[in-house]
């Protein structure tokens, strides 16, 4: 079985160390094992000020000098984080979901500026859904995301739509099953899933029935405990999540992701990927001719 690659999220290492240091990320994370970092872009109400220009030029640098890869972009559209703002980048409503497209852009051209082959969409929405109008709020997403997927195609990137729980972003295709569902009804080829881990502990029924279900379209995933800490500080059976993995031959990142960074940036980091490894080496065993004996039969 070949191994997982791992990344992780650099914005949980807050603001000061992402745009003005993000030199500090990529040395803790070579120093601690990991393949890839994911990015978030400096605009909206992130950034210090930093240029996107100047910022790709960083990476690119960084990335140069440390032989790390940029697993995906995350968008992380609002610059307020109020859904009932005018300015706000929704799936579910006209005028936002033009912003939600337009904004995606920019990250589409920072993806390929970067080298990265996958772009984050969320399903935020911009008011309620329910019965008597999702619909149209299903008309309005299979637009936006039509159009964010043709753009993707021309500068060679893929979109990854992550299943949110309905808390954070809403009760609107929070399953996996129903993202397939409007992924299919997009047509897009360039259109996959993006799990966390952290939602799916809220929304389905187990972690390995989601990456099972999730077929073929899982192309990435947001590694975070239920609690939202670092894999292993929580209640999730990521053991399961890697028998699910390995017996699908999952080929995309495995990236980390720590809101909060408890009990620091350095432990956090270093636990979600020490953690994660041995439940893939343990996974492999409890799939392998050997286990739970430690022989096969010849």
């Amino acid at each position: 079985m070949s191994r997982l690659r791992f990344s992780y999220f650099q914005l949980t290492f807050g603001e000061g160390e992402t745009y003005n240091h993000p030199e500090r990320t990529y040395q803790r994370l070579k120093r601690l094992g990991y393949d890839a970092v994911e990015i978030t872009p400096p605009k909206g109400r992130y950034g210090k000020g930093v240029s996107m220009e100047a910022y790709a030029s960083r990476h690119k640098q960084l990335k140069a000098e440390y032989g790390l890869q940029v697993s995906c972009i995350n968008e992380c559209w609002g610059e307020m984080w109020d859904p009932y703002s005018p300015r706000y980048k929704t799936l579910t409503e006209k005028t936002t979901a033009d912003l939600a497209v337009s904004e995606t852009k920019t990250s589409i051209d920072f993806a390929a500026e970067v080298g990265a082959l996958l772009v984050t969409v969320a399903t935020a929405v911009h008011a309620p859904v329910t019965k008597e109008n999702v619909n149209d709020c299903v008309a309005v997403a299979v637009d936006a995301l039509q159009r964010m997927c043709d753009y993707a195609a021309s500068k060679g990137v893929q979109l990854v739509f992550e299943a949110t729980n309905h808390l954070e972003m809403g009760k609107f295709v929070n399953t996996v099953r129903n993202h397939k569902i409007l992924i299919e009804r997009t047509g897009k080829p360039n259109l996959g899933i993006q799990l966390d881990w952290f939602h799916v502990s809220m929304e389905e029924l187990n972690p390995y029935e989601a990456v099972i279900e999730a077929q073929p379209l899982l192309r990435h995933m947001h590694f975070r405990d239920s609690n939202s800490l670092t894999p292993g500080y929580g209640t999730v059976d990521f053991k399961a999540v890697m028998r699910a993995l390995k017996r699908t031959g999952y080929e995309g990142y495995c990236t980390i992701e720590t809101s909060p960074m408890v009990p620091d940036p350095d432990t956090a980091a270093r636990d979600g990927i020490e953690y994660l490894k041995l439940a893939e080496r343990i996974a492999e065993y409890q799939l392998s001719d050997a286990f739970p004996n430690g022989y096969s039969l010849r």
